[in-house]
């Protein structure tokens, strides 16, 4: 009988050291000890056995074959199942939970048994802007931005969010106007990069551009490709001032060449700020850029807090005319 016992016994403690080893499950607790060359009551034995029969129950792995398995609250196992393409995702506070990735602009995500596929779309689906440089683009948010206009606005006014970025829109275009979508720059040096197509009358010397800003001395200045007469183009360099910096031109650089391109078709404009100069640069693939300006900050600005796209309307000869600078990229960088 003693002999039973302690088989009977080692079976049980073995039993327990199984159950007990991951560090997941609850520690098992039986109700009698029994200690080595004791006789061991059957009933005593059986009430132990069937506490460590609960304790399996309780740790056991929850979920289906081919389930994650990780530890509840309650240190017990809970079990993941995941479908084709899907990885687990940690939730603060929670159970991990078995999710897709999601796909955002330009970007196609295919699951299968074991595999993902990311891949850019083609740049001819709806969201897509490819100006020979698709991996360049960066989608502007409208949010990100402030409008500023000139004392007096032209006519209606608005930054609107696009299906492929933002566009700043008029209803007209009237002379001396303005209208800006801003945001702020970093300290020290900083480079903005956008690629942006214009819509609507040039003639005379009217001019998508990028700004830069003084938002505490109300002071700007503009880099861009703009009309020159009714049937040519000119890049720029602007001062302005009055109001809240774009009321009237103080002054302007320009420089002609037939190898500008019309502002009509996109162009990627690119400012950069060293600490002290403020260079502007073209280019039609987003990857070579033209450096055609470089001009001291100080030249007309105590501070180059913000930056963003811009339409000066000057001397339009289709003043009755809608408007649109659409933003199509737009990259603020930290340098």
């Amino acid at each position: 009988m003693r002999s039973e016992s302690n088989l009977a016994l080692n079976f049980l403690i073995c039993a327990l050291l199984a159950t007990t080893a991951s560090p997941a499950m609850a520690a098992c607790t039986v109700p009698n000890v029994l200690s080595n060359g004791q006789t061991a009551d059957a009933t005593q034995v059986m009430q132990n056995f069937a506490a460590v029969a609960g304790c399996a129950d309780a740790t056991t792995p929850s979920g289906g074959q081919n389930t994650i398995q990780f530890e509840t609250s309650s240190g017990k196992l809970g079990g993941v199942a995941l479908p084709d393409g899907q990885v687990v995702i940690g939730t603060t506070g929670g159970a991990p939970q078995a999710k897709a990735l999601t796909a955002g602009p330009g970007i196609a995500i295919m699951n299968a048994p074991g595999g993902i596929t990311i891949s850019a779309t083609s740049s001819g689906s709806a969201n897509a802007v490819d100006w020979l440089n698709e991996a360049a683009v960066i989608r502007p948010l409208s949010s990100n931005f402030s409008i500023v206009t000139s004392t007096t606005a032209p006519a209606g006014a608005s930054l609107v969010p696009t299906v492929r970025g933002m566009a700043l829109t008029t209803t007209a275009v009237a002379d001396g106007t303005s209208i800006m979508a801003e945001t702020a720059t970093p300290s020290g040096h900083w480079q903005a990069t956008m690629l942006a197509v214009y819509s609507g009358p040039l003639a005379n010397a009217s001019f998508p551009a990028i700004a830069v800003r003084d938002s505490i001395s109300h002071r700007a200045v503009e880099f861009g490709i703009g009309g020159s007469g009714t049937t040519s183009y000119q890049a720029a360099y602007t001062r302005t001032v009055g109001g809240l910096g774009l009321d009237t031109v103080l002054g302007q650089t320009t420089a002609a060449d037939a190898g500008l391109p019309p502002p009509s078709q996109p162009i990627w404009s690119r400012v950069t700020y060293d600490g002290t100069n403020l260079s502007w640069a073209f280019s039609r693939d987003g990857e070579v850029f033209s450096t055609v300006f470089t001009v001291l900050a100080v030249d007309n600005l105590s501070n180059v807090d913000r930056v963003g796209p811009v339409a000066l309307f000057q001397q339009p000869t289709h003043a009755s005319w809608p408007s649109a600078y659409h933003v199509l990229s737009w990259r603020l960088a930290s340098m």
